[in-house]
Formats: C-alpha cells, sequence, structure tokens
C-alpha cells in the first residue's frame, strides 16, 4: 500500500510567462520551458509545447489559486485569459488522472486487490499456553 501513498506526477502542457501572473505559484525550474521557447527545435513540429509534470495535489492547489485569482475585478483581461488558458489544461489533467484512478477505485470496491488482515480477540491476560 507504500505505492498508494507516494504521490504521482500528472503532465500538464504550459503557456507562455503570463501564467505566472495568472495564478502560477512559482515559475518552472531552469529549463522546463527551452523546447517551448524555440518551436523550430530539431525533431519538434512548429507549436509544439513541452509538458510539465505535476503531482495531482500541486495541480489541484494551482487550479484553486487560479479560479481565486480570476474572481479579482483589478486583473487585467490578458491574464484572465492565460490563467483561464493554464486553468482549462490543469483540468483537463486532473480529470484525467482521476479517470484512470477510477478504474482502480472500482476493483477496490468490489473487494479485489485488498489487504488481507487477520482479527485476534482481545485478551483477558497473559497468554498462557
Amino acid at each position: 500500500m507504500s505505492d498508494a501513498a507516494q504521490p504521482q506526477a500528472i503532465m500538464f502542457e504550459p503557456t507562455d510567462e503570463a501564467e505566472l501572473r495568472a495564478g502560477r505559484a512559482e515559475p518552472s525550474p531552469e529549463g522546463a520551458r527551452d523546447a517551448e521557447s524555440e518551436p523550430d527545435s530539431p525533431g519538434r513540429p512548429d507549436g509544439a509545447r513541452s509538458r510539465e509534470q505535476i503531482t495531482f495535489e500541486q495541480g489541484y492547489e494551482e487550479l484553486k489559486g487560479i479560479v481565486s485569482r480570476l474572481d479579482d475585478p483589478e486583473l487585467p483581461v490578458h491574464e484572465m485569459f492565460e490563467g483561464f488558458r493554464r486553468g482549462k489544461g490543469l483540468e483537463k489533467a486532473l480529470r484525467a488522472y482521476l479517470q484512470e484512478r477510477e478504474g482502480e477505485l472500482v476493483e477496490l470496491e468490489e473487494g479485489n486487490n485488498l489487504p488481507e488482515f487477520e482479527i485476534a480477540s482481545p485478551s483477558s491476560g497473559p497468554a498462557t499456553e
């Protein structure tokens, strides 16, 4: 059951730098956008974007932050659109991740792949054999 406790990364396609102003908490690590900023990179079609790895929890927290930012009436329109674009991308990736996990949940609800336990009766004193 230790596999379920570790966060798993989902893939997300980032937009341009305006996403930082539209609710994204931190910039990507150095070099994460190299392929995106150079659309003529060898082996990549024009306009192709790199995929960003993000855990479900990070993506969900970022999406909540974007939604909160979009409620700001002072947010410039171009930042609103970039936030909306990134938010929709996150929503798509998060939904896909949950749909993948739905099959696992159905199996668990049916009683498959569950850990086995043996319930011991409480003892009234030291065990004697």
